[in-house]
């Protein structure tokens, strides 16, 4: 009994596992990845779309609030897809009794564009962001990303550059040499202009303030969340130090309350410094979160996340 035991027993452990050729294989994750970056970019339109609401929405208000020239009749259609019949009815107004008649819209790619009727020999307008001495005639003033403002009159074009960005500069080079070809335009346009300051302004600062402190507290919230490998996200205002007009979105418009109460006015240079500043703050504590990228483990949440950060300042730019 105890030998035919023994054997038994050994068969048993010897034996090989079975393994059967229908196996069930790991499931792929292409489908989860696919549906991510498409629900990311889906996303990252709505914010798109969204910021250039915003940006209409307050050129519009510091307009019917009180332009700098009330001469102008201002009539707001909207989003452009929406008045395809007022926009195509603005070439009726040539024959209006205004001396100036000016009719505001956006689409999909523009914050703002204006259609201008004007008999005098030079008006100066109130376009929001800036104030623009406009020909006599008709008009077309499209707002771009990036504090840029192209004014055309027939074939006639002029590019104009009203911000303070490193991106923005480079952008204006670029318009500007696209449409200095004489393929594109047959003579320059002269135009004068003047830039609003943006800190006096009740309704143009809005989208700086939303651009500085949502994210700040998005950011704040994934970091308790998810721990201090989110720090990385801090990227977000890297970005936009040189995107956007940094002295603006990092100092005078989120901390220009503090000049105000102590009834003084920030100089140019500590501006600058102060911007300077707090953009090493921001890479120190993007450099910081990444170190501890390498040092953790970390989820796909973490990674998808960090993804949004650094792709929600090209949202907000173009």
């Amino acid at each position: 009994m105890n030998k035919t035991f023994t054997i038994r027993a050994t068969v048993k452990e010897s034996a090989a596992p079975v393994v059967s050729l229908y196996e069930r294989r790991k499931p792929r994750r292409t489908r989860p990845t696919v549906f991510f970056f498409l629900l990311l970019v889906a996303f990252l339109l709505a914010v798109h779309f969204l910021n250039l609401i915003l940006q209409w929405t307050v050129i519009r208000l510091e307009l019917a609030h009180g332009p700098v020239f009330e001469s102008p009749a201002y009539s707001f259609l909207g989003f452009s897809a929406f008045s395809q019949k007022e926009i195509a009815a603005i070439r009726y107004f040539e024959n209006s009794s205004l001396a100036t008649r000016i009719f505001g819209f956006f689409d999909f790619s523009h914050p703002a564009i204006f259609a201008i009727w004007n008999k005098k020999d030079m008006a100066f307008i109130d376009l929001g962001p800036v104030v623009v001495a406009v020909p006599a005639g008709f008009s077309r003033a499209s707002f771009s990303p990036g504090s840029i403002f192209l004014l055309q009159q027939g074939k006639k074009t002029a590019v104009r550059y009203y911000g303070d960005a490193i991106a923005g500069r480079a952008w204006h080079a670029f318009l500007t040499k696209k449409y200095r070809d004489p393929k594109n335009n047959e003579g320059q346009l002269p135009v004068s202009f003047v830039v609003k300051s943006l800190e006096t302004s009740r309704y143009l600062k809005i989208p700086y303030l939303i651009y500085f402190f949502l994210p700040l507290l998005l950011i704040g919230i994934t970091i308790i969340r998810f721990g201090l490998s989110m720090f990385a996200a801090f990227l977000y205002y890297v970005e936009m130090f040189f995107l956007f007009d940094y002295q603006n979105l990092f100092v005078k418009i989120p901390f220009g309350w503090i000049w105000q109460l102590l009834d003084s006015k920030i100089s140019e240079t500590l501006s600058q410094f102060i911007a300077a500043a707090l953009a090493i703050v921001f890479v120190a504590s993007a450099v910081f979160g990444l170190w501890h990228w390498e040092k953790l483990k970390v989820s796909p949440w973490q990674r998808r996340f960090l993804l949004l950060f650094v792709l929600l300042p090209l949202a907000l730019y173009f």
